[in-house]
């Protein structure tokens, strides 16, 4: 009997300690500082969203969450041309995430505007949205302090797969003049990926 009370005693104070009862609600944890906001897969925006942020973040797992296992890459013709030795016919899922794993590997530091210009973005009814747009990439490379920049205009392809939306196709049709010297043209993501291409 005295045990029991000794260990009711005991309770009582370390409730007391706490500071209340057991069942009092608490503030929640916040969040874990590098979590990424991807946002749901409910629409063709929200997906080209989680590329961007894949890709200030050189998260190689959002990049393979938004893209399909049956993705496509086309390259714009003067990208085509400049690496003929770059298998670009079979360039699907497995190509894009091993480019994408190498170029995150490196030491550098990705800004992304992907829809600089939005020339054609329907909201993607009946399950396929299929956009033209112009993206920007700056990428700066934190050894050299150089800047590379790429802009070009897409064409991409978003799909309901399942309960999700990915992105399945992506070309690039020409570089885009640089905002800031209009009078040069940048290359394409298509020299990007042939940089880091196996």
């Amino acid at each position: 009997m005295r045990s029991r009370r000794c260990s009711a005693l005991a309770l009582a104070a370390l409730i007391a300690h706490l500071g209340g009862c057991l069942f009092d609600t608490r503030d929640p944890e916040p969040p874990t500082s590098g979590a990424i906001d991807y946002l749901p897969r409910s629409n063709a925006a929200n997906v080209w969203e989680n590329c961007r942020l894949a890709l200030i973040n050189k998260d190689t797992g959002g990049w393979d969450t938004a893209v399909f296992e049956g993705f496509v890459y086309e390259p714009d013709s003067d990208t085509e041309q400049a690496n003929p030795s770059v298998d670009w016919d079979s360039w699907g899922k497995d190509a894009e995430m091993n480019f994408i794993n190498s170029w995150f590997a490196t030491d550098v530091t990705i800004s992304a505007n992907l829809r600089d210009t939005d020339i054609n973005t329907p909201d993607g009814s009946g399950g396929v949205a299929e956009w033209e747009i112009i993206y920007l990439l700056s990428v700066v490379d934190n050894q050299s302090g150089s800047t590379t920049r790429y802009r070009g205009n897409a064409v991409l392809r978003f799909t309901v797969e399942g309960s999700y939306w990915f992105l399945t196709y992506w070309r690039d049709q020409n570089g885009e003049p640089d905002p800031d010297n209009p009078g040069s043209t940048l290359p394409t993501m298509g020299a990007l990926r042939a940089a880091f291409a196996p």
